[in-house]
């Protein structure tokens, strides 16, 4: 090597160490200043200047000083992995002086962290935490202790979202079977509020076969048809009623049409004693007598008869139907059952920051 190449390397080394040292450092100072921030209580800005920190040189401290700031914030997961990866590196003299303290923070952590093994018949399907993927199944995953909530999701298939309870003492093992989508012409059909294609097993306010879904006024389809019928029912029963009264005016009509008469033997004779005798009779009766009498206005008398017949036949089928559709509406009615109330459901997730910590609490109706 040439006097000029070596002078070259000895150059750059001292420059490196020149470096290396100022950023240690800016390292050191960034520790010290978030030393003093978690000092006066700001540990989340603490927690920023240590990162700063680490960018600057990685160093076991440096991380260190992140996991015990994230401890302070509760977070125990990352505070976990932080410091055990620092506690990795038995060369770093800082980590050696503290190595007692720092093992007895991690036991303190871990009471605060659990294992959730998550299994499920599609490999491959993602798991969500607070809306973002976590990772694929199979997997475990180091979690906080108390509720947790976890959502797993794949292609074609329904998604799934469970609540568990995890403790830190044994891992909490989930297996999730994730049904396939029903297609999507067959979801359209049973959205259909008309046309509805049974209750789902995982509809609260089914109530059998017969059963109607509620409406939005809170009255059911099937019960809304059966008043319906009611008021039809009702309307047909009047319209007989007039019908009826229509007739028998008819058949007085058709009685006064017929002239009296001298011969006091036959059908007439026997119609003329009744009438003296106030005898009621229906029109169709009238018209009866009336045909078999001599000298009337057979025109004026078919035309009256007719107008009878007619008038005797739609109040017959009035009635009935008004009879009929009253009954039925009634029993929709009778029979309906009431909607099953939605069961609440309830969960609670712990919060835990320096020094405090509580029970978040919430209800789903």
């Amino acid at each position: 090597m040439t006097r000029s190449a070596r002078t070259a390397a000895v150059g750059f080394l001292v420059a490196s160490a020149i470096a290396s040292a100022a950023w240690s450092q800016d390292a050191d100072a960034l520790i010290d200043r978030g030393v003093e921030l978690r000092a006066n209580g700001q540990d989340e800005v603490a927690l920023q200047v240590f990162r700063q920190a680490w960018d600057a040189r990685r160093s076991p401290r440096a991380l260190v000083q992140i996991a015990l700031a994230e401890q302070a914030l509760g977070r125990w997961v990352d505070a976990e992995a932080h410091l055990a990866e620092a506690l990795t590196d038995a060369r770093d003299p800082w980590l050696r002086r503290h190595l007692r303290t720092l093992r007895s923070a991690l036991g303190e952590i871990r009471q605060h962290v659990g294992s959730l093994e998550l299994q499920g018949n599609v490999p491959g399907a993602e798991v969500l935490m607070d809306g973002r993927v976590v990772c694929t199944l199979p997997a475990t995953l180091r979690v906080p202790t108390g509720a947790v909530t976890f959502t797993v999701r794949a292609s074609g298939y329904e998604s799934v979202t469970r609540t568990v309870s995890v403790e830190g003492r044994a891992p909490r093992r989930e297996v999730v079977a994730l049904e396939r989508e029903a297609p999507v012409a067959l979801a359209a059909v049973a959205a259909l509020p008309t046309a509805p294609s049974g209750p789902r097993r995982d509809d609260p306010t089914a109530s059998g076969a017969a059963g109607l879904r509620p409406g939005a006024s809170g009255v059911s389809t099937r019960r809304a048809v059966g008043y319906g019928l009611i008021g039809v029912g009702a309307a047909a029963l009047v319209v007989s009623g007039v019908f009826f009264g229509l007739n028998a005016n008819l058949g007085s009509e058709t009685a006064d049409a017929i002239p009296s008469s001298a011969d006091p033997y036959g059908a007439w004779a026997r119609f003329q004693a009744d009438e003296n005798s106030g005898r009621e009779r229906t029109g169709a009766q009238v018209c009866e007598l009336a045909q078999q009498r001599t000298g009337v206005d057979a025109a004026q008398v078919r035309d009256l008869c007719s107008s009878t017949s007619t008038s005797a036949t739609v109040a017959l089928a009035a009635g009935i139907a008004g009879v009929a559709l009253a009954a039925t509406g009634l029993v929709l009615v009778l029979t309906e059952r009431p909607a099953t109330t939605r069961a609440a459901r309830w969960g609670a997730a712990p919060w835990l920051a320096r020094g405090a910590g509580g029970v978040t609490v919430g209800a789903v109706w």
